[in-house]
């Protein structure tokens, strides 16, 4: 559990320099403006498998029993989570609207998960990304950091759609990614 931990503090750290405007400038300034993106992608690509090889090899220790109608919370409020994960990749209104729709998805992730797990480590998963996006919401927010003021005509539109597909495609990939079955179009063998 502690690589776990280790690894969303890490994904943490580095999501807290992106919310702060004058630590991403140094950053960049350091790097350069055409590595920023890479290395902070591949320095966060590095934090989520961390966080992957400490779920993994994490134990099953309950500390709440989650309630029974809390899987189809958890369906509904990832949904919400993946939609808004589509209008993050567009350049819609609704981007502008939401201003941070990629923080707002964790935290709609994270809260429809603690709704259906309770062990330790999905405490330290989902509570510590749902309090790390949090955060860098409430900090950006704080810094005034807004969206590219770009907009694209249709764009809100396919970023729904886009968001819709990539929560089906999730539902589908999530036993063979997490080890957890939620439900499948068809059954296997």
């Amino acid at each position: 559990m502690i690589v776990l931990g280790f690894g969303v503090l890490l994904f943490g750290l580095l999501h807290g320099v992106a919310a702060v405007p004058q630590y991403k400038g140094y950053v960049k300034s350091q790097l350069g403006e055409r590595w920023y993106g890479p290395a902070f992608g591949v320095a966060s690509l590095f934090a989520i498998a961390v966080i992957v090889l400490g779920w993994r090899s994490s134990s099953f220790l309950a500390v709440y029993d989650p309630p029974l109608w809390g899987w189809y919370v958890n369906y509904g409020l990832t949904f919400i989570g993946f939609l808004c994960v589509g209008v993050f990749l567009f350049r819609g209104t609704l981007r502008q609207r939401l201003r941070f729709p990629m923080g707002i998805a964790v935290i709609f992730w994270a809260v429809g998960h603690l709704f259906a797990n309770g062990d330790l480590a999905s405490l330290i998963l989902f509570g510590g990304l749902l309090l790390v996006a949090c955060a860098h919401v409430a900090v950006a927010t704080a810094n005034g950091i807004r969206p590219s003021p770009e907009v694209r005509i249709g764009h809100d539109g396919l970023s729904l759609i886009f968001g819709a597909a990539l929560y089906g495609i999730m539902t589908q990939l999530h036993p063979a990614l997490i080890g957890v079955p939620i439900f499948a179009l068809s059954k296997a063998g």
